[in-house]
């Protein structure tokens, strides 16, 4: 069927298009504000430990937790589900990775892989790493040295 007239839009989400996501921690485990949000097996991991490629990534961390708007960094996990970390879904500046995983203007629309809470690279690692997202643009002016990234919350692998 083709279509003949303008389709109505319905926006998923909140207004600038994101949508708002929350996310459990389990005991014992610490997260910042401001990093990656990753989960695995259905809980936030702090992606400064070592990472896997089925990891999901889903955006950035915003501190707010339980609906709370304060609370201390970093946030940890006392009970499985008992903490819940509000993550802002979207593209974020953050570091691009070095030698074989350094990022330039050819790589923009393509995938990176995470390699730490705040680090994407070119290289999955070998099949180690989780699919952060898609690389929207390399810094310039006061965001020389960073990169553009969708994050994506879908369970894509970080195997080719």
């Amino acid at each position: 069927m083709s279509t003949t007239k303008d389709i109505l839009t319905i926006r998923y989400g909140t207004q600038d298009g994101h949508q708002p996501v929350a996310q459990p921690l389990t005991s014992g485990v610490s997260v910042y504000s401001g990093t990656v949000a990753v989960t695995r097996a259905g809980y936030l991991i702090n992606p400064d430990t070592a990472v896997q490629s089925t990891d999901i990534c889903w955006g950035i961390i915003n501190g707010i937790v339980d609906s709370n708007p304060t609370v201390a960094s970093p946030i940890t996990g006392v009970a499985s589900n008992a903490t819940i970390c509000g993550i802002d879904t979207g593209s974020f500046f953050l570091t691009p990775g070095t030698s074989a995983d350094a990022l330039t203007q050819a790589d923009v629309g393509k995938v990176v892989y995470l390699i730490d809470s705040n680090t994407v690279g070119k290289t999955s690692g070998g099949g180690t790493r989780p699919v952060a997202g898609t690389l929207f643009g390399i810094g310039v002016a006061q965001y020389t040295g960073l990169v553009a990234v969708s994050i994506t919350s879908s369970a894509q692998t970080g195997s080719p």
